[in-house]
């Protein structure tokens, strides 16, 4: 035990002199290493080591303690809550979710169950040094977003499905013609077997969740089997994602059954999100990779922090923005592992997308494997009705994925060049409506095959 306190305290040293090339000289006399500080769980040492005034760092090393002194890694109960101008150091540590938590790994301090209304935060920060990694419990509460329903078991492969889900009906599972939601409208979560508990999904499941913060950043970490989303940022501004690897694929093997777990994306950017930099993102996950998914039906009033949603910030629209704007990608290697969605996805639904750069993306789908697509921009009108996308350019794409780019909705005074289409069953763009490409300039598109370059279908 002396030993490692020993070891701590060099990394601690060594730790101090990397950040003080990128750390206010200020912030060193507010820094905290969560080792210092002593609770009955991992959860209250780390409560203790943020808890108090705002402002600082908290430096989050391996795990050291005299309780189970063997295990180095950190068990989360619930979320380590952020306030203002507050830094969080991940030094070569890794957080897991305990079987208990039913919660985010990290979410902003101004936001949670029955807060209704989220005020703005600034200056919160999650940085990795070394390799971090944040990891989805062994046996998850919830999976999914608030559309899924909860089951336990959820199986994944088709025979199991046939003969243990009850919810698909009988002919079906005797004859074993399943259709895509006998599959994808449950998620697995211990806590559909408590009839206490929500029995869907929400916002607890993101991994990290941050909302109407102001100059924020999440970089260098892994994430592997998210409970939902990776990263979630809602209503943000000035911010920045990068160096991001993920590691899911819509499934988990427990209890000696691959389950199902639905709605990993990657990163999803908000209704009221601008001026976001999203950079060097790679690896593989359930859901999409990307997605910048501006929702904003219509409908009866939700406060924030209400179940069942993954917005965890109120729908009253005349105090918040809708739209999603002057976002940069770029620099993205990975692919949507669950074999469904997108790398990128844009989804405009009653709100706007303009000022968007898509530059460099390579789907790195493993041989064989072929996905949804790469870039999926608008929807066929399932989240509410198309708006226009406007000034989106894109560039430097390589697929390989079922679809290169699909145009499901409306792309306006944009420009898409520099793709490279490796499927020769699928053109390089295709138009879902007559009137979705207007404006758009388009060259050095390349697709194998000889396959049509673009092609209109219009079924709308």
């Amino acid at each position: 035990m002396r030993e490692n306190k020993r070891k701590l305290m060099l990394h601690t040293a060594d730790l101090y002199v990397k950040l003080m090339a990128t750390t206010d000289t200020e912030d060193f006399y507010h820094m905290k290493t969560a080792n210092d500080f002593y609770g009955l769980t991992d959860s209250d040492r780390l409560d203790a080591a943020v808890a108090g005034r705002e402002g600082g760092v908290v430096v989050i090393p391996p795990r050291v303690s005299d309780i189970e002194p063997e295990r180095d890694w950190w068990l989360l109960d619930r979320a380590v809550l952020i306030p203002g101008d507050t830094t969080i150091i991940l030094q070569n540590c890794r957080m897991k979710l305990s079987d208990r938590c039913r919660d985010n790994f990290f979410r902003s301090a101004n936001c949670g169950l029955g807060i209704e209304d989220p005020q703005p935060i600034k200056n919160i920060h999650i940085k990795g040094i070394g390799t971090p990694v944040l990891e989805g419990a062994d046996n998850p509460r919830a999976t999914g977003d608030g559309s899924k329903i909860l089951a336990c078991p959820c199986p994944k492969k088709p025979e199991d499905l046939c003969r243990l889900a009850d919810w698909i009906p009988e002919e079906r599972r005797k004859s074993g013609k399943l259709d895509f939601w006998d599959e994808h409208n449950h998620s697995y979560g211990t806590d559909a077997l408590d009839p206490n508990e929500s029995h869907y999904g929400d916002w607890r499941g993101i991994g990290i969740l941050f909302a109407n913060a102001e100059y924020c950043s999440v970089e260098n970490l892994k994430m592997v089997c998210t409970h939902g989303w990776g990263i979630s940022f809602e209503a943000c501004s000035n911010g920045r994602i990068a160096g991001i690897d993920f590691d899911s694929d819509m499934s988990k093997e427990i209890n000696g059954m691959l389950q199902n777990m639905e709605n990993q994306d990657g990163i999803d950017i908000r209704n009221g999100c601008h001026h976001i930099l999203i950079t060097d993102i790679t690896g593989g996950t359930g859901d999409d990779l990307i997605a910048l998914t501006a929702i904003a039906r219509e409908g009866s009033y939700k406060p924030g922090g209400g179940l069942r949603y993954t917005h965890v910030m109120h729908n009253d629209w005349s105090r918040r923005e809708r739209d999603i704007h002057d976002v940069i990608i770029r620099n993205v290697q990975g692919y949507s592992a669950g074999g469904i969605c997108y790398i990128i996805r844009l989804l405009p639904a009653e709100a706007d997308i303009y000022n968007v750069i898509i530059d460099g993306v390579i789907d790195t789908s493993p041989k064989g494997f072929k996905s949804g697509g790469t870039l999926l921009l608008g929807d066929g009108d399932g989240y509410g009705r198309n708006r226009t996308m406007t000034n989106i350019a894109i560039s430097n794409i390589i697929s390989n994925n079922r679809g290169c780019i699909c145009l499901e909705g409306f792309l306006v005074d944009s420009v898409i060049a520099n793709v490279i289409n490796r499927n020769p069953d699928c053109p390089v763009i295709c138009v879902r409506r007559r009137e979705g490409m207007q404006n758009v300039d388009t060259c050095n598109l390349k697709s194998a095959g000889g396959v049509d370059k673009v092609i209109v279908c219009d079924n709308r």
